[in-house]
Order: structure tokens, then sequence, then C-alpha cells
């Protein structure tokens, strides 16, 4: 979508004098529920690669990503898995979306509550799987669970779109503000 006014830069670079589907390539996303075709899981990790990555990658984004739950399967990476996941639990399939984006090694990385329907156990793992993911990328996490972002550079919290506090999680922490009344809300027990 181009703006209707005003420009919008990335990497000093005018939006609207780049070719889009090339600027893609460079974009990750997750959301909380990633879309998934009726294909094996291999075919599900791969499909929009420009090539076909070696075994040896293969290997280190499933660990990366905590996707060592497929070596369960019998036909490992050829396990046939159906629309919307049927055979996949919700933290196995965020894994997976995980593993595909680490696959993809875009430089700008979206998350869009990627652990909101997760357990605290799964949370943890899929926390530790994006971490891996992160190294070296711009990253722009939305997320109401604090967890998730607190390791960020910057938290930016926002209300009815205006940003209300901003820093690390460490000085929000400090502030004792809205961030600090969220987070110990989220951790009271």
């Amino acid at each position: 979508i181009r703006p209707d006014k005003g420009e919008i830069s990335i990497d000093k670079q005018n939006l609207s004098d780049i070719k889009l589907a090339d600027y893609y390539r460079h974009i990750g996303y997750l959301t909380q529920d990633p879309s998934v075709f009726d294909w094996t899981i291999h075919e599900n990790l791969v499909y929009a690669l420009d090539k076909e990555p070696t075994k040896k990658e293969l290997e280190k984004v499933i660990q990366d990503s905590k996707c060592e739950f497929i070596r369960e399967f019998k036909n490992w990476v050829e396990t046939e898995i159906w629309e919307r996941w049927v055979r996949l639990s919700w933290w196995q399939k965020q894994r997976l979306a995980i593993a595909k984006i680490m696959l993809k090694n875009p430089n700008i990385i979206l998350l869009d509550e990627p652990t909101s329907a997760l357990d605290s156990f799964n949370e943890e793992q899929v926390n530790i799987a994006l971490h891996n993911l992160f190294k070296g990328k711009t990253v722009i996490v939305v997320a109401h669970r604090l967890q998730t972002v607190k390791q960020a550079d910057r938290i930016i919290f926002i209300e009815q779109w205006k940003i209300i506090e901003e820093w690390t999680h460490q000085e929000l922490v400090k502030l004792g503000g809205k961030y600090k009344k969220m987070l110990d809300l989220q951790s009271w027990f």
C-alpha cells in the first residue's frame, strides 16, 4: 500500500521508488495463527524460498526454532500435514512458522501476537526460538503478553493510538507506570 501523502523511507530509500515484490523478500511475518498448506512439513517450510536448503541448513533451523518434535514423526519432514494444522498443536505450528522465517532469513521481521495462544511452557520455548531468529534483524513485535518483548532494545507502550511510555524493559519497570502495572498483572502469582 502506497501512502496517500508524505513518504515512507526504509534503509534511506523512498518506498515509492522500490519495487515492492522485491522488497517483500526481505520481510518475514508471523501471526498468532500462521497459514499452512495441505502438504508435507518440508513443502510448507520451503515453498516460498528461492533455493532448496541443504540438509545441514534444515537441521540447524529445526534445532534453532525448537522444532525437534518433528523427529518424533515417522516420516520426519516428509510428514503430511493438513490445512489449518489439523495434526499439529498450536505450539508446533508456531515453531514451524518460525522455522520457515529462519529459512527465508529476512532482514525485517514483523510479529503479531506470536505467543498469545500458548501455555507458559510453550511460550518460553517459542520465545527462545524467536530470539534465535532475531539475531542481526530488525524486529517489530505487537504483543500484549510482555514476556515476548522483555528483551527488546526499545519497547513502546501504546494506548488508544498514543505512545504512553517508551524505553527498555528495565527502565519501564523502574518508571513504575502502565507497562509495570501490566507486567505485574501478568505475573501476579
